[in-house]
């Protein structure tokens, strides 16, 4: 097995990036989910769970500086311009933050998948990052081809289901995976922690082609007891880079 890609998204809920390298530290991906868009009425970091819209922007970090495309193709760094490009866009007032001085975050989501107009539900994230849960999302080649060849007619894209690390090879978070169990990614151990459990942002419609299609979750619900992927904790840290062995350890 080894490592096929590697995802990063500055900014929560916003398109990330690919990378040839990622340094994994205790708390995950070094500049994962390091920003989010907080609303300024609600004081809620704003997740694609409740306002798809944010699918459309993107994110990049270079050298350590933001950089935010919104639609249209206009390109900011964070700062008065942005902020009050974000509250245009998203009509309603909002600034962008970082996760490391905003304390933790509280988000929202839609109650029912499959109505944007259903009723919210809030929880709480973690502490300097805008994560949701865990610090690090793996997702395997092994469990996107079964999903495509259990529904075919459906897009089961990478970019649907946000990881961190893209795994070739045969594990599978459809088998015996058990929590606790540890995998060696090149230099680093990572602990897995439990199944992913998937949210309404997998259906989301994206730039370049990808359809809003409940019926990925619907799927997902029916088949795997609505997991796909794994969600891990770091042990060892250090660079992890395209092309790694990976290892499951005894």
């Amino acid at each position: 097995m080894k490592v096929q890609s590697l995802w990063r998204y500055p900014v929560k809920s916003m398109q990330g990036e690919t990378r040839e390298e990622l340094r994994l530290e205790s708390q995950g991906v070094a500049g994962d989910r390091s920003f989010g868009v907080l609303d300024l009425t609600s004081q809620t970091i704003i997740s694609a769970k409740r306002d798809g819209r944010l699918l459309e922007a993107s994110a990049t970090l270079s050298d350590g500086e933001l950089s935010v495309r919104l639609p249209g193709g206009q390109t900011l760094s964070p700062g008065d311009v942005l902020d009050e490009c974000l509250t245009r866009w998203l009509g309603r007032p909002v600034r962008l933050v970082e996760a490391a001085s905003h304390g933790v975050a509280t988000f929202e989501s839609q109650g029912e998948f499959e109505r944007d107009d259903s009723a919210s539900e809030q929880w709480e994230g973690t502490e300097g990052s805008f994560v949701d849960e865990s610090p690090l999302h793996l997702l395997t080649t092994a469990d996107l081809n079964q999903l495509s060849a259990e529904r075919p007619d459906l897009q089961w894209q990478v970019r649907r289901f946000r990881p961190n690390v893209m795994i070739e090879g045969n594990l599978s978070a459809f088998g015996p995976i058990q929590s606790g169990r540890r995998i060696h990614i090149g230099e680093v151990e990572v602990k897995i922690w439990k199944g992913c459990t998937r949210c309404v942002m997998t259906t989301r419609p994206q730039p370049d082609g990808l359809e809003r299609q409940l019926d990925i979750l619907r799927h997902t619900i029916r088949s795997h007891n609505n997991q796909v992927g794994l969600r891990a904790t770091v042990v060892g840290t250090g660079k992890v880079q395209v092309g790694d062995r990976v290892v499951l350890v005894d």
